[in-house]
């Protein structure tokens, strides 16, 4: 399994705007992608600035190539939010989720 950590700041004033092109364009994007296993997204407020994380988690690197093409560790041009995200997969050693059937 791959997890793909996409990191990105906005300021505060765009949030909003940023969390509904986040939900609806990439993690839409992301959980419609042949061997996608899910996704969670994550903020934090910070001084001026608010940080997300979109982790999306992927059966393997080819699957991710599904959605990326051959750069798996570029960014998409959707994922451009922001002028310097941070984009890194990584093999996914051990995992422990329990199924609670939350889903929002």
């Amino acid at each position: 399994m791959i997890a793909r950590v996409w990191q990105g700041v906005t300021p505060h004033s765009k949030t909003g705007d940023n969390v509904a092109y986040i939900r609806e364009l990439l993690l839409d994007r992301y959980l419609k992608a042949p061997g996608n296993l899910g996704a969670i997204l994550l903020s934090r407020p910070r001084g001026d600035h608010t940080e997300f994380l979109l982790l999306s988690f992927w059966e393997s690197a080819s699957s991710l190539e599904a959605l990326t093409g051959p750069d798996v560790d570029g960014a998409l041009p959707r994922e451009l939010i922001n002028q310097s995200p941070i984009v890194k997969n990584y093999e996914v050693i051990s995992y422990h989720l329990l199924d609670k059937g939350h889903r929002h």
